[in-house]
């Protein structure tokens, strides 16, 4: 077993630790992993105020206006008939269950939703277009596509039927004629993070909607804030619209009174008619006075009464004072005092309306499921996302999910990224992979008891199906897979199968990928037409390589590791020939000489509970930001436990350093190898284990080798 730690720069594991007040493992950690110091509040945080503002996207407004109009029932207007138009994966009906849900909490009553069913395309098609142009509908929101779909949209736009697009997929050099965009992909968006899943683009949007129910909408004023220095005064002003800043204006006076407002650059930024706002109204005068003159004349508004209403714990205490404790403040790079003052403005405008934090519960937890299922990058505010919904979930999981939790095993304890993949995602995605993607949908929507209970037992049969069906598919094309592989050397396998049903091609290729730890194609073929799935793990991108061979395409998209494509029959023969002789190029890779990267070596001292608390402080785990891996060099094993019917499942009781750790290994292998009393090298991650409620430490083995004793 070849083990390999990244060397780290130490000044910066101790800088993080220090700035941020978290263990030197995990610091240490960070800086081998070069997480940037901005990335940090992510593994500390889950709350929304630390969420990205949809309200940095122009088109954000017109959309919410839009449906505003469609719900509008003011002097005897009818509501307009809203269709939201989704896909069959979780990604896509969770975005579609997010809409609903909170369209009928808005007061929508004309809502109907459309996913394709069957073998039918991903997206808006042309028969979908003329369903809809029969339908008298007038506005529809797409959500998890609609990017690519030009000519369709024209269409209904032509027809006089409004289309918002919340989409995520990479856009083409055009994008469609649609009244209104989300998507973060879109160069020039004015939205800081590119990665969301189409489920978190919708809730951006449902967010927005909730906001704009609020006294908060489209509110503008000033946040003013007057710092002492040495001898000066400096005075720092924040314009805030729908509570993101826009603009920022700093100066800085002697401390002698005899400054000119008129001849700073501060006049112009506070001369635009807004509410100039301070936390302490007294205490900002007598600083401004300093710097101005008695005589100055600001007319401020004060708004600690409202702030300490809402959070108690600020009541009598200044801004350095506040600043000190700041979570906001901890992670500003300069001027601290101001960054702290914004963040207790926002936190207490949107404490004041508890509705819109209490409303956007149910869609956290739908939004953490799509996000898992869709395996989006695991960084930035998707962390907040999952981490925040995953909690939640845990917590109080909406009636919807409750009784599909309990089937599976997940009351009772804390709810993790891998349960989700595991448990939650395969279920619900069942249905879609069956040709019944409504029937999960449904569930999400689902308010009756009765009819959760009913949904959920279908959707747990259907995932039984759906397993059965892959493992016979998996049987017949194992012996063609082999061949591919061998073909491929090594390299890649390529399936090309009339029998393997549309919905499998995805789940047959991740199960090839994992098995031989290459990239996979699985192709169908369907109605005179090929759709094929491509997974794949590091280092390789799906997308990117399929982009190789877009000119034979009829459409394809997808992530850095799963991607999907669809193109003509007659094509196929060109494609597979050019899909091997596009890897026949590629250089050869030596199983062998392959290393384990692991996150730190554990010595037995540091044995303790603060490697799972590291753990948790890294959660939840995905795309980019994969599960931690220790490595300790020589324990011992003291029991074997071995599983009767699963001879690659084994339980140990090893020990290292004073105590001795509850082990699992999914994957053994060379049973005989490992027995009491021998020594042994492990690589592992830190996992609990939960059993009524009760959580215990024990260690996931990666890879185990033995250790020849001299």
């Amino acid at each position: 077993m070849k083990v390999r730690i990244k060397s780290c720069d130490i000044s910066k594991a101790r800088s993080l630790s220090e700035r941020f007040g978290i263990p030197i493992l995990a610091s240490t950690i960070m800086a081998r992993r070069e997480m940037p110091e901005e990335e940090v509040m992510y593994s500390l945080e889950d709350d929304i105020l630390y969420q990205h503002s949809p309200f940095t996207v122009d088109d954000v407004y017109t959309a919410v206006e839009r449906i505003q109009e469609a719900l509008d029932e003011e002097d005897g207007k009818e509501q307009e008939k809203i269709l939201i138009f989704g896909d069959r994966d979780v990604d896509g009906v969770t975005s579609t269950a997010i809409m609903i849900r909170t369209l009928r909490k808005l007061g929508a009553k004309y809502i109907s939703w459309r996913l394709p069913h069957g073998d039918e395309s991903y997206g808006l098609t042309s028969d979908a277009v003329d369903e809809i142009l029969q339908s008298g509908v007038t506005l529809v929101i797409t959500v998890d596509n609609g990017i690519s779909a030009i000519e369709e949209i024209k269409r209904l736009e032509m027809a006089g039927v409004s289309v918002i697009v919340l989409d995520h997929h990479i856009p083409g050099d055009k994008l469609p004629p649609a009244e209104a965009i989300f998507n973060p992909k879109i160069e020039g968006s004015g939205y800081p993070f590119p990665h969301l899943a189409g489920c978190a683009v919708a809730a951006k949007l449902c967010w927005a909607l909730h906001f704009a129910s609020t006294p908060l909408w489209n509110s503008s004023l000033i946040l003013l804030h007057a710092e002492p220095g040495n001898g000066t005064i400096r005075v720092t002003g924040a314009k805030l619209e729908n509570l993101v800043v826009v603009d920022t204006c700093s100066d800085e006076f002697l401390e002698d009174g005899r400054n000119s407002l008129s001849q700073s650059r501060l006049l112009p930024f506070l001369s635009c008619q807004l509410p100039i706002v301070v936390l302490d109204k007294e205490t900002e005068l007598s600083l401004l006075r300093k710097a101005f003159g008695r005589n100055v004349d600001i007319s401020l508004e004060d708004f600690r009464p409202q702030m300490e209403k809402v959070m108690p714990k600020t009541r009598g205490k200044s801004l350095f004072e506040l600043s000190v404790f700041s979570r906001a403040a901890k992670y500003a790079p300069s001027n601290k005092e101001m960054e702290t003052l914004i963040s207790l403005f926002k936190s207490s405008s949107i404490y004041s309306f508890p509705e819109l934090t209490k409303n956007f519960e149910d869609i956290q937890q739908l939004e953490a499921i799509g996000t898992i299922s869709d395996l989006m990058p695991m960084k930035d505010e998707n962390r907040l996302i999952v981490k925040k919904g995953l909690k939640l979930m845990g917590r109080n999981p909406i009636p919807s999910l409750q009784y599909l939790m309990a089937k599976q095993n997940l009351f009772g304890k804390p709810i993790s990224s891998v349960n989700i993949s595991f448990k939650i995602a395969p279920v619900l995605n069942a249905a879609g992979r069956m040709g019944k993607p409504e029937d999960a949908l449904e569930l999400l929507i689902a308010e009756d008891p009765g009819v959760i209970e009913e949904l959920s037992l279908r959707l747990l049969d259907m995932n039984g199906q759906r397993q059965k069906s892959e493992e016979e598919v998996m049987e017949k094309v194992s012996l063609e897979a082999e061949e591919s592989y061998v073909k491929n050397q090594g390299k890649m396998i390529i399936i090309d199968d009339s029998d393997v049903p549309r919905g499998l091609t995805g789940s047959i290729a991740s199960r090839l990928s994992n098995d031989k730890n290459v990239p996979v194609i699985v192709m169908a073929g369907v109605d005179g037409k090929v759709v094929g799935s491509m997974r794949c793990r590091e280092p390789w991108s799906a997308r990117e390589f399929l982009s190789n061979f877009s000119y034979l395409f009829e459409d394809f998209g997808g992530h850095r590791f799963a991607a999907g494509f669809r193109l003509e029959e007659e094509r196929k023969e060109e494609l597979i020939s050019s899909f091997e002789e596009y890897v026949s190029s590629l250089p050869e890779i030596d199983q062998e000489d392959i290393e384990i990267e692991v996150d730190a070596q554990i010595p037995k001292e540091f044995m303790n509970e603060m490697v799972w608390k590291t753990k948790e402080l890294f959660e939840p785990f995905g795309q980019e930001n994969e599960e931690l891996l220790f490595y300790i060099p020589d324990g011992v094993i003291e029991e074997v436990y071995c599983v009767s019917n699963n001879p690659k499942y084994m339980r140990f009781t090893i020990r290292y350093g004073e105590n001795a750790w509850p082990s699992v290994w999914w994957e053994a292998r060379n049973n005989a190898e490992f027995t009491i009393g021998r020594h042994v090298s492990i690589v592992f991650s830190p996992e609990t284990n939960w059993w009524k409620g009760v959580g215990k430490m024990q260690m996931h083995i990666k890879q185990m080798e033995p250790i020849v004793m001299e």
